[in-house]
């Protein structure tokens, strides 16, 4: 029996039919709903200092992925229908709350609530950019695009 995958390529989509010369290729995830797609990221955060500098609890670290990816595809959604003019206005006051209270995101404190608001409302708003975002150990995104991490490599279901 042989198994016919689709895989979407620069120029065209085609169907492959694999044989044991053929490189994997990458084939797309589940739809992508009003939720946009938002998937945790395989990588070892204690190896990377930058990461490690920016978040020094292995705790939330741990956490955080968890966190965004399921409070991301929720702001996507909320955001969906809002204007041009407001998440232009949206972005300036994200990048303040952010930058004013990211030790609080970090560390708790009485802006903690506000700062996990903001990354979140960030996060959403940069899902839509070309490519997504990928950072803090998630990837989000609201369109299909090559070598987006929610999508399957040849073989799996």
């Amino acid at each position: 029996m042989s198994t016919v995958i689709h895989c979407t390529g620069a120029a065209s989509e085609r169907a492959v039919r694999p044989t044991e010369d053929d490189v994997p290729c990458a084939r797309p995830g589940p739809p992508i709903g009003p939720l946009g797609r938002v998937v945790r990221v395989p990588q070892d955060p204690d190896a990377d200092e930058a990461y490690r500098a920016l978040l020094p609890h292995a705790h939330l670290r741990e956490l955080l992925p968890d966190f965004l990816c399921f409070l991301v595809p929720i702001a996507i959604h909320e955001l969906s229908s809002a204007s041009a003019e407001h998440l232009a206005a949206l972005r300036t006051e994200l990048i303040e709350d952010i930058a004013a209270h990211g030790d609080d995101l970090m560390f708790g404190g009485r802006d903690q609530k506000s700062a996990r608001v903001a990354l979140v409302k960030a996060l959403a708003i940069l899902a839509t950019a070309e490519g997504g975002v990928t950072i803090l150990g998630v990837h989000a995104c609201t369109e299909e695009h090559e070598g987006c991490p929610g999508s399957f490599p040849t073989g799996s279901s």
